[in-house]
């Protein structure tokens, strides 16, 4: 079976990233593994050719592909098509019904000195947090600002509590099985259907050792004992948060791509914007790209 990589390559920074990206993982993987990339129109050479940063040629081929590694735009190109930049993002996301987010966290030996957390707290840390690729403003039904009375009103579904919980669990077999629920508000009624159905699925993957805790325990943990974590399942309205405190730790620009998944199984890599001074940092991000791909897509988990 050969594994099928798009290539959505942005602008001519984020191309030479991704260039050093597929340098690694050709060099990596197996020769008698299947490996096949095609690079698809999408950016800047989208609007040269078809005055679009993504156009349907491109969204037609998509669905032929287990995998697509898009790279950075530039926020700041001028296009007079339909979809901006950013749209074209979004839009990317929306079509291919992206479900599931997965913000991986890790610090290597090289790179605890740059933390600015004490090295024996952050040395070995790496842990994933899975959460939904549906922001909560997608499912903000009506919100009201008069004055001094300000409400908003948002919904989420059932299946989509049960997918991102499950794609917890599931990460954690294949890791520490160690899962880290975050229960952020007790007592709102979506709160506990989320704890409810962590406590179902919990039951089927009994090897899974699984801790429930509030939003402010698991910002102490990431400050304080970074390296305990192993898979951290939040819902919407915190994740952007943990996702914050999780990069400051580091110490460093981020340079791994945000990786996301589909009821189809697949994954989407989407690089971060990064300073393209930084030729140091450019490389950092690709060697990021490269890492995760081969531990999610060929199990090659050697040095990463």
């Amino acid at each position: 079976m050969t594994y099928k990589l798009a290539i959505l390559k942005g602008d001519k920074e984020s191309g030479s990233v991704i260039d050093r990206a597929l340098g690694i993982i050709k060099s990596a993987i197996n020769d008698s593994t299947a490996f096949e990339v095609t690079e698809l129109p999408f950016g800047v050479n989208a609007l040269l050719s078809f005055n679009e940063p993504l156009p349907n040629q491109t969204l037609r081929e998509l669905k032929n592909y287990d995998a697509i590694l898009v790279g950075a735009l530039n926020q700041e190109v001028d296009t007079n098509s339909l979809l901006s930049v950013q749209e074209s993002l979004v839009a990317l996301r929306r079509y291919l019904n992206i479900t599931l987010a997965f913000k991986a966290v890790q610090i290597s030996d090289n790179n605890v000195g740059a933390s600015p957390l004490k090295d024996p707290i952050v040395r070995d840390t790496d842990f994933v947090i899975v959460q939904s690729a549906k922001r909560a403003d997608d499912h903000v039904d009506g919100n009201i600002s008069v004055d001094d009375f300000a409400q908003d009103t948002i919904t989420y579904e059932q299946r989509e509590v049960e997918q991102v919980i499950t794609a917890g669990f599931e990460r954690a077999m294949n890791r520490k099985k160690v899962v880290t629920i975050v229960t952020p508000f007790d007592s709102f009624y979506t709160s506990k259907i989320w704890a409810l159905t962590a406590e179902k699925i919990a039951k089927i993957y009994s090897d899974v050792v699984v801790n429930y805790v509030s939003l402010s325990r698991v910002i102490s943990t990431i400050i304080q004992q970074p390296a305990s974590l192993d898979v951290v399942v939040a819902p919407k309205w915190v994740d952007q948060i943990l996702n914050e405190e999780s990069q400051k730790i580091t110490g460093l620009p981020e340079t791994v791509p945000l990786s996301m998944k589909n009821n189809r199984g697949q994954m989407l890599y989407q690089l971060p914007q990064i300073n393209i001074d930084d030729k140091d940092l450019m490389m950092a991000t690709g060697e990021g790209a490269a890492k995760i791909i081969l531990k999610e897509c060929f199990n090659h988990y050697d040095n990463l």
